[in-house]
């Protein structure tokens, strides 16, 4: 008799679909930028130092400045583009398999963990540069 009234919709969380299309879109744009950023780096350190810049990179002995700040800043931002394009692609699985199967328990702390890396990582890259810029 109590069950007259109950209403089975299968509808999906829309707050947490909401909340996984906004970090997968997030993470893209963040790594997607990261990437772009430190090729500019590259390319900017290449124009100005000319071909020698990529010896002094292969070059562990005769490291210029320029060259330990792509290397320590560079490889941290790379990293971070790394764990937040991984945060952006399993968002997107999440999201797909949450779609699909509405009782689907979602891994909230996975995506999460990524992103979360994925900022520490960029914390320490501009930390990085900032004490190679000044110390």
């Amino acid at each position: 008799m109590g069950d007259e009234w109950k209403i089975d919709l299968k509808i999906p969380d829309i707050g947490m679909m909401v909340t996984l299309m906004t970090t997968a879109l997030c993470s893209m744009i963040m790594g997607a930028a990261e990437i772009a950023y430190t090729m500019l780096w590259i390319t900017a350190s290449y124009v100005r130092h000319g071909k020698d810049f990529f010896i002094d990179l292969l070059n562990a002995k005769a490291l210029t400045w320029t060259a330990e700040y792509i290397l320590v800043a560079g490889s941290l931002l790379l990293f971070s583009a790394i764990l937040f394009l991984l945060s952006s692609t399993f968002s997107l699985y999440e999201l797909n398999g949450l779609a699909k199967n509405v009782e689907k328990k979602v891994h909230t702390k996975v995506v999460f963990g990524f992103f979360v890396g994925g900022l520490i990582l960029l914390f320490l890259a501009l930390i990085s540069a900032i004490i190679l810029r000044y110390l």
